[in-house]
């Protein structure tokens, strides 16, 4: 059993029904704190301060892990993802500066700056890599409506699919 989720359910009990959390769906650390992180947002919302320090005292431990995983989980899992799912609710991304630790602090300040003028996930990736999101030359007569993901999260009905829009673009 992963270190990262006995945590997570020890801190949050009413996680461990979450499919993610059950030891046969083999999720990952970072997929964990994914679902940690959009629950922090939720708890904000909420007026449960004391369930979200707790989250991102964890994200902070995790940031000085010596394990590579560890540190990724609390930076692309959780931190990002706080980001991400916050910017589309009405306390937005800045409401959770106040919670950070020295680590989490730069690590954010990084995010923030991988994410400047972007709204996917993949427009991210793209710059990373260096890869366009362009549609190949043959498609150039057909118009391309790209639409917000404010636009995208207005016609979603499904409560997961909604989740999941909402960990992978930024308003």
């Amino acid at each position: 059993m992963s270190l990262i989720r006995e945590n997570i359910i020890t801190r949050y009990p009413s996680l461990a029904t979450n499919p993610i959390f059950q030891p046969t769906e083999g999720a990952s650390d970072l997929r964990m704190m994914g679902e940690l992180a959009s629950h922090s947002v939720d708890l904000f919302e909420t007026g449960d301060i004391h369930g979200v320090r707790l989250a991102f005292d964890l994200a902070e431990q995790l940031l000085t892990s010596p394990l590579p995983a560890g540190r990724d989980a609390a930076t692309l899992g959780f931190l990002e993802t706080v980001q991400n799912v916050a910017s589309h609710r009405k306390c937005g991304m800045a409401a959770f500066e106040e919670f950070l630790g020295a680590k989490s602090r730069v690590v954010w300040a990084e995010l923030m700056e991988v994410w400047r003028g972007k709204e996917s996930l993949a427009q991210v990736v793209a710059a990373e890599t260096g890869a366009t999101l362009r549609p190949p030359w043959w498609q150039f007569w057909k118009s391309r409506k790209r639409r917000s993901p404010k636009d995208l999260l207005k016609d979603v009905e499904n409560p997961e699919l909604r989740r999941i829009i909402e960990q992978i673009t930024r308003e």
